[in-house]
């Protein structure tokens, strides 16, 4: 059985599948050099992001930790800072908060 990896590259519809949306919004963030930024996007604003990207992976453990499994590529972007975090679903029950529905 082959093993999945961290960094695994996802096609733009397993991204999008993926997303935790709160009220319309996602909550993102972008590590730069000062710290980490957080901001909450519109879920449109989010797809959009997808869609233009050049490409979208799994994060590492510590993203991942922080239920931020998502990161999206832009286009001719190679800082870090420039790479969007996006808040991701759990992707298994055990994750589910106790006050957090299972999302469909």
């Amino acid at each position: 059985m082959k093993e999945e990896k961290d960094d695994a590259i996802l096609t733009k519809e397993q991204a999008k599948k993926m997303i935790k949306v709160r009220d319309g919004m996602v909550h993102t963030f972008f590590n730069m050099p000062v710290g980490l930024l957080g901001c909450d996007h519109s879920k449109e604003s989010v797809l959009k992001d997808i869609d233009n990207s050049f490409m979208c992976k799994k994060t590492g453990e510590q993203a991942q930790a922080m239920g931020h499994g998502l990161v999206i590529i832009p286009h001719n972007k190679c800082k870090q800072s420039q790479l969007l975090f996006v808040e991701t679903k759990p992707s298994h029950p055990s994750e589910v908060k106790p006050n957090e529905q299972r999302p469909s």
